[in-house]
């Protein structure tokens, strides 16, 4: 039997809304995602991570401590070392890729310790 074009166009519409649906939700819900990073001395560019809105409507949030190995003479960060993970693998993969984009003053002493929070502010977490 053929599917009638109607009820693929409905199935795919209904599909799409969907895919925003958890986005529109946790904007209803006020829910806020923030991220907090360290500022240690010598720092000239920093890249925030960056906190996808689906880990924030899952409620994965976390702290956690990265060491970061600074080539002298670019400044720019050789090396990223997680010494206390945020809970999530996800999320320490997000604050390396970000973190390897820092970059220090040329002579700046190395390694450097970082603090990463991953934290969701706000919102009305209903539990079942």
């Amino acid at each position: 039997m053929l599917t009638p074009n109607w009820l693929k166009i409905a199935v795919i519409s209904l599909v799409a809304s969907l895919a925003g649906f958890s986005s529109a939700q946790a904007q209803r819900h006020g829910t806020e995602p923030i991220v907090t990073t360290g500022s240690p001395a010598g720092l000239v560019k920093k890249i925030e991570p960056e906190y996808p809105m689906g880990f924030v409507i899952h409620g994965a949030k976390g702290r956690g401590r990265f060491r970061l190995t600074i080539n002298a003479k670019s400044g720019l960060v050789d090396e990223v070392k997680i010494v206390k993970s945020t809970g999530y693998s996800d999320l320490n993969k997000l604050a390396v890729k970000a973190l390897l984009q820092w970059q220090f003053k040329p002579g700046t002493p190395s390694p450097v310790e970082v603090p990463v929070e991953f934290d969701i502010q706000g919102g009305n977490r209903i539990l079942h």
